[in-house]
């Protein structure tokens, strides 16, 4: 007899099989069960109603009867396409069902114990389908994730549950037909359960196209990751309206789980995204770890710090929003995506911010406290030297102003498009010349390794041209308002 063994003792190490079992905890408690109970409840909990009729022919009264339509939970059914099966009868020329379809899960599994692929257990195995796998296939076949055997995976009455309890327990968020993101969370079990439980239950929506608050979303992973991301942190610090739905207790394990709290979690807290196109089925298409959860809420809480008391968390969210682009009846977010990568990977963001403000940005300045919060960035990621970014804040807004009421935008554009620092050093002078600007000594002083005050020229250019540009958008739209 094949049996699930449910504890939360230990982790397995692979972040599907830990987060089902997370589930079929809070289901059924610690224990051993037969895996057709399991299958029973789990299925009952997979498929839902979805309010539409069909009808089926009754031999015994030898009428035809309607019965509510049933399909897997969405997304799942992206996933499990296994198809309930009747007998059908064909009246008057159309095929009838002689009773409802009914959906099943069956697992077959081995009569000879062996070692399970994925826990290393001893156990009967049976094969890894993609319906309770989903991201692994039999070699030969197109596979996103491959498992490194040269054979099919085969995995123990545990795993095999395990992965089809994972969809119940997934955060995750629809993008219409461009994108699906699924987010899952990895760590000790035991918290993972009461993060379950006390935290994002309260949280869940009921909304058709996520089921988790996000501060904004878009079809790329990265965009949705950091929309998340500030969604979670803005519940340690009370700044939502979700965390007023968690207790204090919740509060203080999500503060522990991302490393907010004095005294963390001993295991920290890892994040598991898939991204894939929805359709008939899910097409994998990207899959990223993030891993420095603590760090990045350091990074969020000094963004807050700087900003004005009054609704931080909302000013924070719109100077990330904004970087999106209006075409045809949605949205072009490939800038937001790019900055919100460059900051979740602790990497460079400017060259992203400039693209977006002379490519993307519809001739609008960018939005209130943009500058100071990257300028946050700047100082505690990219170690930019402070008073060298005073000088380029002043002489960019001096620039831009000044190039605004000469009509001088090409003059931005050609420091933009700069390639070497000599031609840098060009376009100052030509700035010194056409608008009778002093350029200030310390973006002229190169060091070794082509560095002003170690910083990259490149990004000083950039930063320059970033200040530049805002400034004369900013000068133009007062103007037209003036006139």
């Amino acid at each position: 007899m094949a049996l699930v063994k449910i504890f939360l003792g230990q982790t397995t190490g692979n972040f599907w099989v830990d987060n089902g079992l997370v589930v079929l905890y809070r289901f059924f408690g610690e224990g051993e069960f037969e895996v057709e109970k399991i299958l029973e409840d789990l299925l009952e909990r997979l498929v839902q109603e979805t309010g539409n009729e069909g009808e089926y022919f009754d031999p015994e009264n030898e009428e035809i009867k309607k019965y509510p339509k049933k399909n897997w939970l969405y997304p799942t059914n992206l996933f499990i396409k296994a198809t309930p099966r009747a007998p059908k009868i064909k009246i008057a020329g159309k095929s009838y069902f002689t009773h409802p379809p009914a959906y099943e899960l069956k697992l077959s599994f081995s009569c000879k114990e062996e070692t399970c692929d994925l826990c290393g257990e001893t156990a009967p195995l049976t094969k890894a389908k993609m319906w309770n796998y989903p991201f692994v296939v039999e070699p030969g076949k197109f596979a996103n994730f491959y498992p490194g055997l040269k054979r099919e995976l085969r995995i123990c009455p545990t795993c095999a549950v395990a992965g089809l309890a994972a969809y119940l327990g997934w955060l995750w968020c629809a993008q219409g037909k461009d994108a699906l993101h699924i987010f899952c969370f990895h760590g000790d079990l035991a918290d993972l359960e009461r993060l379950q439980r006390e935290v994002f239950d309260p949280l869940r929506l009921e909304e058709k196209g996520r089921n988790v608050p996000l501060a904004f979303y878009g079809p790329y992973l990265h965009e949705t990751v950091f929309g998340l991301l500030l969604r979670l942190f803005s519940l340690v610090r009370r700044n939502s309206q979700e965390a007023e739905k968690l207790s204090p207790e919740a509060r203080e394990l999500l503060a522990q789980l991302l490393g907010a709290a004095e005294k963390p979690a001993v295991q920290p807290l890892l994040l598991y995204v898939v991204t894939g196109k929805p359709g008939q089925a899910f097409t994998m298409q990207s899959f990223k770890e993030f891993s420095r959860l603590a760090a990045l809420y350091r990074l969020y809480k000094a963004f807050l710090e700087i900003l004005p008391p009054e609704h931080p968390q909302e000013i924070l969210e719109s100077v990330f929003r904004q970087f999106q682009k209006r075409e045809g009846r949605g949205y072009n977010t490939i800038w937001r995506d790019k900055i919100a990568a460059a900051v979740l990977d602790f990497g460079d963001p400017l060259p992203f911010i400039e693209e977006f403000l002379y490519k993307g940005s519809e001739k609008r300045p960018l939005v209130f406290k943009t500058l100071e919060v990257f300028e946050v960035y700047l100082k505690e990621v990219l170690n930019m030297d402070a008073q060298l970014l005073k000088v380029i804040r002043g002489f960019g807004y001096t620039l831009g102003s000044h190039a605004q009421k000469e009509n001088e935008m090409g003059l931005l554009y050609t420091l933009r498009n700069a390639k070497n620092l000599d031609e840098f050093f060009r376009v100052l002078n030509d700035v010194q010349y056409r608008l009778s600007l002093t350029i200030p000594e310390d973006i002229l002083a190169v060091e070794s390794g082509e560095l002003i005050k170690g910083s990259p020229w490149k990004r000083v250019k950039t930063l320059l041209s970033i200040y530049a540009m805002n400034a004369f958008l900013r000068r133009q739209n007062e103007t037209s308002k003036e006139a």
